[in-house]
């Protein structure tokens, strides 16, 4: 690897006495240190590159992959069904290996597919555009809040603690660095209350983020909202489950500025965190002021259709130190997949699975609170697909019992903020969830329980 360091070691020593520090290692010290360097004690050094793969092999066959047992968990990557034809028809080479199509004339066929994807999410989120997607969908509701915080200049963000916790995280490192704040709005029984939004409201809050559903699966009621961060001068920013948006109330229709998400749900598969999709919309007025590519359907000279990359002056090969953002490329093959997984489910396809998401997430939710010491957490708060119970057991030990017998349960909430618990699990169904296999977890659940006296910790 030395040949592709690019620095000498004077170089580099020159770099860092301009930034104030004495080694490349002090560069990692605001990181964790057990989070530094991944622990490889266990492997030897010198191995052959065979034995060195039969080793990692090893390890990994310790995994139990997404596909070999039923799925209840979501928290962020669901197990959605995904046509067979998608792979083979996003696997041509065009669109495997394309990059962004600066030149038209050989790229209207490629440019004419991210128009169609833009077309179909700013649809889906009911918003005037989308721009071409970026990273994954963290990182959109960052480059959202950094679109607010730059429309008038103003610091303070307000983030209902209905935002994944992790996506959470990384908008704050996003948006301390322009020195801004990330403000939490308490759930009280799933919901954001709008009284509390507007008790944080003055003339320094760049906007509040809502989220379509919560991460906690809960259904919120946001009326009023709009207005009320208006009037402020204040901008409205939805986090939304694309999956749910078939059924739910859409964020252009509660009067959203900014509307971001995340594209796993439109049949990308689970792999490990990624790579996913950022998708990001917004109203016409921030079409100058979203971050990413953008393309245009417009006439050629000789009346012909045509695709093109516009408004790039946004953009940092354009003008570097001006630019909307540094993010320079995209997604571009999953936001493919994303636009053919949608069009072969088409819209009554689409919304079918997300109800048949609904409703065995309920069928879900009623067998295991019929399992005794299993009970509910917001009861009567509405919710998609997603759901917390309070379990009679610690929830990381139930879980890694579960997964024994051949089911990934819900996510344990240990650890996490309220209404996160030692006991708490977050359980997902999806439409690829049947009957049987429900009755089998829940099955599953009463033998570990009965065998194990629902320890508590």
């Amino acid at each position: 690897m030395a040949d592709f360091i690019p620095h000498t070691p004077s170089e580099t020593r020159e770099m860092l006495k301009e930034i104030g520090v004495d080694r490349l290692e002090d560069l990692l010290a605001p990181y964790p240190k057990d989070h530094v360097l991944p622990d490889l004690s266990d492997i030897p050094s010198g191995l052959t590159e065979s034995s060195l793969i039969r080793r990692m092999q090893e390890m990994a066959s310790r995994n139990k992959a997404g596909g070999s047992v039923p799925i209840f968990r979501g928290a962020g990557a669901y197990d959605h069904f995904i046509p067979q034809a998608v792979s083979p028809l996003v696997s041509r080479g065009e669109f495997l290996t394309a990059y962004t199509p600066y030149q038209p004339e050989v790229s209207q066929g490629l440019l004419q597919v991210i128009f169609e994807y833009q077309t179909t999410m700013a649809n889906l989120y009911g918003m005037d555009l989308s721009n071409a997607s970026v990273y994954d969908g963290a990182t959109a509701l960052a480059e959202a809040c950094l679109v607010a915080h730059r429309q008038e200049g103003r610091s303070k963000i307000l983030i209902s603690e209905g935002v994944d916790p992790d996506i959470a995280k990384v908008v704050k490192t996003y948006v301390e660095g322009v020195g801004c704040s990330l403000n939490p709005i308490p759930l009280v029984s799933g919901k954001t209350r709008l009284q509390d939004v507007i008790a944080h409201l003055d003339d320094q809050t760049a906007c509040f983020v809502g989220a379509i559903p919560t991460f906690w699966g809960t259904v919120e009621d946001f009326s009023g909202f709009a207005d009320a961060l208006h009037q402020n001068g204040s901008l409205l920013i939805f986090h939304a489950n694309p999956h749910s948006l078939a059924v739910l109330r859409t964020p252009g229709s509660w009067g959203a500025d900014l509307a971001t998400g995340e594209g796993q749900p439109l049949g990308i598969p689970l792999s490990g965190g990624g790579p996913y999709l950022g998708i990001l919309t917004a109203a016409r007025p921030f079409m100058r002021k979203i971050p990413g590519r953008l393309v245009g359907k417009t006439l050629d000279r000789e009346g012909r259709t045509a695709y093109v990359l516009t408004l790039q002056a946004r953009e940092q090969h354009i003008r570097r130190e001006k630019a909307n953002s540094n993010i320079c490329s995209n997604e571009t093959l999953l936001s493919i997949q994303a636009l053919v997984t949608l069009s072969l489910l088409g819209p009554e396809g689409f919304r079918e699975a997300a109800l048949g998401s609904m409703k065995n997430a309920r069928k879900l939710r009623s067998r295991l609170l019929s399992i005794p010491g299993v009970s509910a957490v917001w009861e009567e708060t509405p919710f998609f697909h997603e759901f917390i119970l309070e379990m009679p057991m610690e929830s990381r030990e139930l879980s890694r019992l579960v997964l024994s017998e051949g089911f990934l349960s819900g996510l344990p909430l240990a650890g996490y903020p309220s209404p996160g618990g030692k006991n708490r699990m977050l359980w997902c169904a999806t439409e690829m969830r049947t009957e049987e296999e429900i009755e089998n977890l829940g099955r599953t659940i009463e033998k570990v329980l009965a065998r194990h006296g629902g320890r508590k910790s």
